[in-house]
């Protein structure tokens, strides 16, 4: 919602996200050829009201969980964009471990958050995993999948638009870890 801090703010989709939704349900069921996957989403109505439209299009319910929310930002939470400037603290380093505003939680607290979740599903029943999260989150998990360290976590992001594919995998041959999509979006385009 516009004017509205992210994080933990609980707002709901808007119509432009139902569609986006819409669209990459479509992408993922042609992606996924009908093999059977674990499917989890953030508990964050933005998040599991995306998998609830997705997992209608590609016939499986999402299990939602709170591990896979997004950076926590406390207080600021609900907030407008200047009341959380308001609120915002200073900088402080290691950047990883700067709590921005009260009661609200570290890059590292929810990166390791997110790898905790992620080392309990890791060995799932299926082998492919769909995940509906938020921007940081899924960095998080890409650093986690590439096993990168706190070093290289506080120098390498990505850009994660909403409704966005990346693609984690194996190459089957070589056992090396692979992003073979990254913030694709060219479903939202209609030119897939």
């Amino acid at each position: 919602m516009k004017g509205v801090v992210g994080g933990w703010s609980d707002t709901p989709l808007t119509e432009n996200g139902r569609v986006q939704a819409k669209l990459t349900g479509k992408r993922l069921c042609s992606l996924l050829s009908g093999k059977p996957i674990n499917f989890y989403s953030s508990d964050l109505t933005r998040a599991s009201d995306t998998a609830e439209i997705i997992g209608q299009i590609i016939s499986k319910s999402p299990i939602v969980v709170k591990e896979l929310r997004e950076l926590s930002n406390g207080l600021a939470a609900n907030k407008t964009k200047e009341q959380a400037e308001e609120l915002k603290r200073p900088i402080t380093y290691p950047i990883l471990d700067w709590i921005p505003y009260p009661e609200a939680e570290s890059w590292t607290m929810m990166h390791d958050r997110v790898v905790r979740f992620m080392e309990r599903i890791k060995n799932e029943v299926h082998e492919t995993t769909v995940i509906v999260a938020h921007s940081n989150t899924i960095n998080s998990i890409i650093h986690w999948w590439l096993e990168f360290d706190k070093e290289l976590i506080s120098k390498v992001s990505f850009d994660i638009a909403p409704c966005s594919i990346t693609l984690l995998n194996i190459i089957e041959w070589s056992e090396s870890k692979n992003v073979s999509k990254l913030n694709d979006t060219c479903h939202l385009d209609y030119n897939c």
